[in-house]
């Protein structure tokens, strides 16, 4: 039996003592969001599959390595994928702690999932048409994890999944369809062989115990302090929970304590004393009386207690955050509460109220949402929680969690068990036993020790696994997770050290030189600038996790300080000066080699040239863009060193520090003449600076020719002449011409339409400019018809020609041509025999004309022997042009007075020899086209 219990006890021993800190080491919340405590500082997580409003929490091994996390209702992994079994838990997104994970003491690879569902009014009811989540308030339940199954993944163990606990008054309505608040918290036990699992309801508190064999699901209940009104649920359930690492204190923010259903009202944060013997609560102190709290926690040392309270019992998106020191008496507590103020000086903030979570570095993180923005980019960070009031250091921008704009915090934070938090003995010896990350060097032995406790137990585990070692220190030299379990043998829990090392490589740097050009200021006085990081990559070997400083001693060298403050512009003072580098791990700066280095100013140098270029870009505004590559054959003319590159810079300080090279470069001076100076610098190929010269830039203007033109080519023409267009006062000698035909004269003969080009070089500068010629087809016009609107107050004539040409139109009346214009069309034209004339505005003859006639009746004649106006006929017609068209003139009373004929001298008012008198006559005409005309006309005399 002796041995047997000997076993019992150091496995006892073993899964249970090792609750430390590293197993909150992976936070999972919000929108995909996360942090790890496996550095320091903690940094963002991105692999996150959880979405939740609140609740969450999260589980690791003793290392720091990631086990699982959920958010009440689905269980991820540490890959991230859903764990078996792991769907359907009856926790809620909308529940403030929804989740919790407890192991299950002394028993290997079971972990406890404490749930608490959303407690929804809509599910409380009666009404059949109103529900939300799964349409049931399920309550306080737990699931049981195996972490040996599914390959070491774990799963939900089938037939344990959503165990109900019963955390209400069975017997009360009301109670029965509620069943739970969102309150849930753990903590370890006097015993230091189980834990407290916490929840509040109503008016009581129920503690279950959980051992190695599992949840005992009997609570101890204590019923004490307030009651919060079901009647104002589910309002009145939001708002965390907290035991104090310690195990003596238990604080609750309650949001509300409204009376009418989904209702708002004034909250309270109280505070209570816990017996982690017995499970009782007692005590109850109202330490805030108002407005919406939500997130509470105590620091590592629970001497202070931090709420976050909304303003208003709503919440209305603006907060606070309350600092209590819990040393006072209990009479004082509350009137030592405190507004905690942020960088900024601010003690109010544009954020919900949040939850509050100790972190293993022992600060305590903030969730920060707004709703109204629904931004939620960092949490803030307290950073010295022991200290009081206005010394509190309170960054709201403490940790960036949206690093890639694809996740926000929200309201919750994952809880985890309280003792893990509680202060551990401080083993790496560095001031600070939070700081459990220990960055060592490769080939370094660094003792880990406690003080030498007479009587006390010392067990050393690495990597969670225990060792020989019985001393109260240890030598280590490789990578891995330490930590040193003391057990006093008086009864009390083992104190816990804790050291995540990690041994970095050393790098390892050889000698190395810069040569650098003497282009600086006074060139020969072999002062001049260097870039000391361009050769960062000789240094480092181009590992990336490597990084450069550099000294002008060895003594700063190996002291880290007083670097060149100047580092990337560093003047020397002779040749060869010699300075040194310290090549350094960046994750552990500790872990550096020294080496020099030579700064060489080179005697070489190349040639300063002049480049030329053409205004061509198409303005011929005296600016042009030079391609300084075209410089390279002149800067090495001459150069029997091979391999050179060349590079070109703005300015001599940009060639030697290799800044800002360019490759083409627009003057800035107009039409510059040398005014625009540019620098080529010759580098070997191991870098070294070969010379730095000038490139002066010359604009060259484009010959003068006459401007882009269009010629006609005539349908009846075969060819036509076009010039390229040099001016009158050029010298035919002076420049070289080549068409788009590959002929080259100064004109040329085509017979076809079309695009022609003739680029025109100048024999003097080589500048070249093109002339473009458009040759279009025309032609003469082909009257197709003529339309005549006649016999009309407004005779109008509508020519329709066709052709290749662009036409213009005149009409000649009585020996009159009229002006030409644009419209074929030609208004008020008087009755009578008229031409038509078209010609085409592109020159091509010969012009096109055509008689017509319009056919119109004069309203009156007047017979009386003055030569004007003496008989009455119809204009438009003759003996050729309608000639067979007939004209009867009647009087008033329809009597035919004359017939004429086309041509005829017209009617002289005389009938049968008599003189016919004043008055109005009708005529009816009937034409060769076959209209029939009728109307009236005066006789006057």
């Amino acid at each position: 039996m002796r041995n047997i219990y000997a076993v019992f006890i150091i496995i006892s021993f073993f899964y249970f003592s090792a609750q430390s800190q590293g197993e909150a080491n992976n936070w999972y919340f919000g929108q995909n969001a996360g942090i790890s405590f496996n550095t320091t500082p903690p940094t963002a997580l991105t692999n996150g599959q959880i979405d939740t409003l609140e609740g969450c929490t999260t589980i690791s091994d003793a290392t720091g390595g990631l086990l699982f996390y959920t958010d009440g209702i689905t269980v991820w992994d540490r890959f991230h994928n859903i764990m078996d079994n792991g769907t359907g838990l009856k926790g809620d997104p909308s529940s403030t702690s929804s989740a919790l994970i407890v192991p299950q003491p002394n028993t290997p690879n079971i972990y406890i999932i404490f749930t608490v569902d959303e407690p929804h009014h809509d599910n409380a009811d009666t009404d059949p048409l109103t529900s939300d989540g799964d349409g049931v308030n399920d309550g306080f339940m737990f699931s049981i994890v195996d972490m040996s199954l599914n390959g070491g993944n774990g799963a939900v163990v089938p037939g344990q999944k959503n165990m109900p606990l019963v955390t209400y008054n069975t017997s009360g309505l009301l109670d029965s369809a509620y069943k739970c608040s969102e309150k849930i918290t753990a903590i370890k036990s006097d015993d230091c062989d189980s834990f407290w699992v916490i929840t509040h309801f109503v008016d009581t508190f129920y503690a279950f115990k959980v051992d190695q064999t599992g949840v005992n699901t009997t609570p101890v209940n204590s019923r004490v302090g307030v009651t919060v009104p079901l009647s104002g649920y589910r309002r009145n359930a939001l708002g965390y929970i907290k035991a104090s690492p310690e195990g003596d204190k238990i604080a609750v923010a309650h949001f509300g304590f409204a009376t009418v259903t989904a209702g708002n009202g004034p909250g309270k944060v109280l505070l209570y004393n816990f017996d982690n013997t017995t499970g009782i609560i007692s005590n109850e102190i109202e330490l805030y009386n108002g407005d919406s709290p939500y997130g509470i926690e105590f620091s590592q040392s629970g001497q202070r207690l931090y709420s976050t309270i909304g303003f208003g019992d709503e919440g209305n998106g603006r907060s606070f955050l309350m600092q209590y020191d819990l040393s006072l008496p209990d009479n004082q507590i509350a009137a030592s509460g405190i507004r905690i103020q942020n960088e900024n000086s601010q003690d109010s903030f544009d954020f919900n109220e949040g939850a509050l979570q100790l972190g293993p570095d022992g600060k305590i993180y903030r969730a920060l949402f707004n709703f109204a923005s629904e931004q939620g980019n960092y949490l803030g960070v307290i950073e010295n929680p022991e200290e009081l009031g206005n010394n509190v250091i309170y960054n709201e921008k403490g940790i960036l969690v949206n690093v890639d704009g694809t996740r926000n915090v929200r309201l919750g934070l994952p809880p985890f068990i309280q003792s893990i938090f509680a202060q551990t003995v401080d083993i790496i010896n560095n001031g600070n036993p939070n700081d459990v990350n220990l960055p060592l060097c490769d080939g370094d032995t660094y003792r880990l020790s406690y003080l030498n406790i007479p009587g006390a137990t010392y067990t050393w585990f690495i990597n969670d696994a225990p060792t020989t070692n019985t001393t109260n220190f240890l030598d280590i030299t490789s990578t891995g997770n330490y930590r040193l379990e003391i057990d006093l043998n008086d009864g009390s829990c083992p104190l816990i050290g804790v050291a995540n090392a990690t041994f970095f490589d050393v790098p390892v740097a050889a000698p190395a030189t810069i040569t650098q050009c003497d282009a600086y200021q006074t060139s020969g006085d072999n002062i001049t600038i260097f870039d000391l990081h361009t050769i960062d990559d000789q240094l480092t070997g181009g590992n990336s996790e490597y990084s450069t400083q550099f000294f002008n001693d060895m003594t700063s060298a190996m002291a880290g300080t007083p670097r060149i403050n100047n580092e990337d512009r560093f003047e020397n003072n002779m040749n060869n000066q010699q300075i040194y580098a310290r090549v350094l791990n960046t994750r552990n700066p500790n872990c550096f080699d020294i080496t020099s280095v030579t700064l060489e100013v080179s005697t070489t140098d190349v040639n300063d040239v002049e480049l030329r270029a053409c205004d061509d870009d198409g303005l011929e505004d005296g600016f042009t863009t030079f391609n300084l590559t075209e410089a390279n054959a002149q800067v090495l003319f001459g150069i029997t060193t091979t391999g050179l590159t060349i590079s070109y810079y703005a300015s001599t300080e940009d060639a030697l520090l290799n800044r800002n090279p360019i490759t083409t470069y627009t003057n800035t001076t107009q039409n510059t003449q040398g005014d625009d100076i540019i620098y080529a610098k010759a580098e070997e190929s191991d870098g070294a600076c070969f010379g730095i010269s000038s490139i002066s830039l010359f604009v060259i203007p484009l010959p003068q020719i006459e401007a882009d033109t269009s010629y006609f080519l005539c349908q009846n023409e075969t060819s036509i002449d076009i010039d390229a267009g040099i001016p009158l006062n050029g010298n035919i000698s002076d420049f070289t011409i080549l068409w788009s035909t590959n002929e080259t004269s100064q004109t040329i003969s085509v017979r076809q339409p079309g695009i022609y080009t003739a680029q025109i070089t100048s024999n003097l500068t080589g500048c070249s400019k093109t002339r473009t010629i458009n040759v279009i087809a025309s032609s003469i016009a082909t009257i197709q018809s003529i339309d005549i609107n006649d016999a009309r107050d407004n005779n109008t004539v509508t020519v329709n020609a066709v052709g290749l040409g662009n036409y213009e139109y005149a009409i000649e009346i009585e020996g009159v041509l009229s002006n030409y214009q644009d419209d074929p069309t030609f208004t008020n034209v008087p009755p009578g025999f008229h031409t038509i004339y078209v010609r085409d505005k592109n020159g091509c003859v010969p012009e096109i004309t055509q008689d017509i006639s319009v056919v119109g009746f004069p309203k009156y004649f007047t017979p009386n022997g003055d030569g004007f106006h003496e008989t009455w006929n119809v204009e438009g017609i003759s003996t050729e042009v309608m000639s067979n068209s007939l004209i009867f003139i009647f009087n008033r009373h329809g009597k035919l007075l004359k017939q004429l004929r086309a041509g005829g001298s017209g009617w002289d008012g005389i009938y049968n020899g008599q003189i016919m008198p004043s008055s109005q006559y009708w005529f009816r005409v009937e034409l060769d086209d076959g209209r029939i005309l009728t109307g009236s006309f005066s006789l006057i005399r």
